[in-house]
């Protein structure tokens, strides 16, 4: 008589759940399942990714006297680590929690519940460990870890906790470039430099036998691009790795691709890795900024217990935006336990029918909208958008398809274009909930639309940079001055740090400021740079049609050196090296740049602007009590459409409410 598929027995009381414990049996996977309360009960929690749904393995369950009960369909990944678990040191005879098996995966309602306590489940767990796949063969795995050791020694804990001070990867790279952070060098047979660059066969030779190809696997494995994964990662304060048999220190490993990210590893190596046929489905930059949260958030609550607050729902959706996850409310339900307003939103997991994806985009949006202080929200929300989606134009959709290269977007908490930085009256809805009314004025419009570089921009795509680079040297007039350089230059680099520090700069009087020689010179040499820098693949492979467009850049860069004669600029060719210099200011700008994704174009009041997706000649310019962003917007009959978030030079720093009382000229603006 076959076994029969397992039947779950009911959990009893709101703090009970399900632990196992796997069978030393090596013929098949067998556990125990047992009733325990989560708070009183001694287990471990896994950490892994299901894998391909499709189920290759079965667990059977044993009952209370040993006898086979019934059998639970296992995913590969799940029934390879239920393998290595049981043979791990010092895990054996031990209880774990594994949401497969310890989840009637086919009750909705408990399902719902039990999704409900993974806050509690991760942080009453003893530990959690995190499962990074079977291991490859013995030489593979000696060499990859004798490597991450080599690697881990050689970063001294002082250095780690500037990086973690910095609170970015993109201010770890200022920092090195600034010398506040100094980094030991890498040992010189692990490094790459122009010195003892090898051929690229040996690159890929070194590539293996040194064991770069293991770490790039393990470290960059599908544990860095599942959202469920990152909750798991932080709630609790003993984590660690399995892979294969062996525990591995769960720092060393996260930490790897974060060494990636700030370039301080070879980045040949990282290249190589996109080679592998088990290429992954997040991009590596996205993978890295998503660990780096993840082990910051872990560093700031171990050092600060006490002080230390949940972001809120609206930053972790941010924050971790890029992360795969299969059903998309999980976007919002992956993320509640470590959100620290999820109670006040009053959200619960829930998988029902009557739930789509869609009713909860509106339910999570417009809660968010009406308890929220601001209204950060909307950039965010706009920064999801598809151009087909049938949603009110302020909500976030939670249906945004796997892989979308979303545009750029300006960042947040660097503006001020609002004297009003909160909403002094919570915004309300109109119109069955569908018309969000907040309060705000119309600056100004759009008066030349450009357009703008596609939702796939691919800078190696020859077309289209030519697309870009006439669009960009169009914004300039014939008889163009330095301070339309330093606009433009600004309003390309919308996420840069000058954007901050100008404000101070003109406060205190120093040098470089937005009207002295200095700030204009050192803007010109920057744009002459990225002019290059743009020109450069093209020079000597010129298409017949642009021609007109590189003899217009040539007189532009002439002018520049006119206007600006007292900068050092190179006596270079195209096809020479760059100076210092010059590589100084290209590298800072391609750090800042925000073009992907935007278009550009001049105002009605005749200033720059930047503005997300395409827009088109007549829209509005509008500024709204509570946000820090300027927004596009387009009628659509009595109300306005949000068409996304504008950068517009001289704009960003409330220059539009000098001695205007907002209470007086903002009235209500409708957004369908």
């Amino acid at each position: 008589m076959p076994l029969p598929r397992y039947t779950y027995t009911s959990l009893n009381g709101p703090d009970e759940i399900r632990v196992l414990k796997i069978s030393p049996n090596q013929g098949r996977i067998e556990v125990s399942v047992l009733h325990v309360a989560v708070t009183t009960f001694p287990f471990r929690a896994l950490s892994y990714v299901w894998g391909d749904p499709e189920h290759a393995h079965q667990a059977t369950v044993l009952d209370h006297l040993g006898f086979a009960a019934g059998w639970i369909p296992l995913t590969k990944n799940l029934g390879n680590a239920l393998c290595d678990l049981r043979g791990a040191e010092g895990l054996q005879e031990q209880y774990f929690w594994i949401d497969q098996i310890c989840i009637n995966q086919q009750d909705n309602r408990e399902k719902n519940q039990q999704v409900a306590m993974m806050s509690e489940i991760y942080t009453q767990a003893k530990q959690v460990i995190t499962y990074l796949g079977p291991a490859g063969t013995a030489l593979e795995e000696k060499r990859g870890t004798e490597l991450l050791n080599r690697i881990t020694k050689n970063i001294p804990k002082a250095t780690w906790r500037q990086m973690h001070e910095a609170g970015s990867i993109e201010r770890i790279r200022d920092w090195i470039l600034e010398d506040i952070i100094q980094m030991e060098l890498l040992p010189s047979d692990l490094n790459l430099t122009v010195e003892n660059m090898p051929k690229e066969d040996n690159i890929s030779k070194r590539y293996i036998e040194q064991g770069w190809d293991w770490l790039i696997h393990v470290a960059y494995s599908e544990w860095t691009q599942r959202l469920w994964i990152v909750q798991e990662q932080v709630l609790n304060k003993e984590i660690t790795t399995l892979r294969g048999h062996r525990l591995i220190e769960w720092d060393a490993i996260a930490t790897v691709p974060i060494l990636f990210a700030i370039r301080y590893l070879p980045q040949q190596y990282r290249d190589l890795s996109r080679k592998r046929p088990d290429t992954m489905a997040l991009r590596l930059d996205d993978a890295e900024r998503t660990i780096y949260g993840i082990w910051w958030d872990r560093h700031a609550r171990s050092e600060h217990e006490a002080e230390y607050t949940w972001s809120s729902l609206c930053h972790n959706l941010q924050w971790y935006q890029p992360v795969l996850c299969r059903d998309a409310r999980d976007r919002v339900y992956a993320i509640l336990a470590i959100s620290e307003d999820a109670v006040a939103l009053g959200l619960r997991p829930d998988y029902s029918d009557l739930n789509s994806a869609e009713i909860l985009s509106k339910e999570l949006s417009s809660r968010v909208l009406a308890t929220g202080y601001n209204l950060e929200f909307l950039s965010f929300s706009l920064s999801w958008r598809q151009p087909n989606s049938t949603l009110p134009s302020w909500c976030l959709d939670l249906s945004r398809p796997v892989g979308v290269n979303a545009p750029g977007n300006i960042p947040v908490e660097v503006y001020t274009p609002h004297p009003v930085s909160f909403c002094i009256h919570p915004v309300r809805f109109s119109g069955d909930g569908t018309i969000l009314v907040a309060k705000g004025r119309i600056l100004d419009c759009v008066s030349t639309a450009n357009n703008g570089q596609t939702w796939d921009w691919n800078p190696h795509d020859e077309p289209l940079q030519l697309e870009y680079l006439h669009e960009l040297i169009n914004l300039l007039s014939h008889e163009f001055s330095l301070g339309d350089v330093s606009s433009i230059l600004r309003t390309i680099t919308a996420r840069a740090p000058w954007s901050e520090r100008e404000q101070e700069k003109d406060a205190s009087g120093a040098d470089g400021l937005p009207g002295s020689n200095d700030y204009h010179d050192t803007m010109a040499f920057y744009f002459w740079a990225y002019l290059r820098h743009l020109m450069r693949p093209h020079m000597y492979t010129i298409p017949p049609m642009a021609k007109t467009l590189f003899g217009r850049c040539e007189r532009i860069l002439e002018n520049i050196k006119i206007l600006a004669p007292d900068n050092m600029y190179p006596l270079l060719q195209f096809d020479d090296a760059t100076s210092k210099e010059e590589s100084g200011a290209v590298t800072k700008i391609l750090e800042y740049e925000l073009v992907h994704g935007r278009c550009f174009g001049r105002t009605d009041g005749g200033r720059f602007y930047n503005a997300i997706h395409t827009v088109q000649e007549g829209d509005k310019v509008i500024a709204l009590q509570g946000a820090d962003q300027l927004y596009v917007v387009r009628l659509a009959g009595t109300a306005y459409k949000l068409i996304g978030d504008v950068y517009v030079y001289g704009l960003m720093q409330g220059e539009a409410y000098k001695d205007v009382d907002p209470m007086t000229v903002d009235h209500d603006i409708e957004l369908a």
